[in-house]
């Protein structure tokens, strides 16, 4: 039995699964939604045509901010080291 490694199952951490998970998903969604706001008020001051205004569609683009970021932080759990 000299010389052999055994690895400890790795244990359900809560703090890695969920809540770093759902804190980046937050701000990505909020990073998405600021670029957005931005770029519409920037195309509003720019032009005289266009009224600035967030639609629903502004929240459904910046939930995929939510879960590319998310999505991200779960998978730097299962990496390899």
């Amino acid at each position: 039995m000299n010389g052999t490694i055994t690895e400890k199952p790795k244990r359900f951490d809560v703090a890695n699964f969920l809540l770093r998970p759902f804190l980046a998903g937050i701000l990505g969604f909020s990073i998405f939604l600021v670029v957005l706001a931005l770029t519409k008020y920037l195309g509003s001051l720019l032009t005289n045509d266009v009224v600035f205004k967030i639609e629903g569609n502004d929240f459904f683009l910046a939930a995929i901010g939510f879960v590319l970021m998310s999505l991200i932080e779960i998978l730097k759990n299962f990496r390899q080291e």
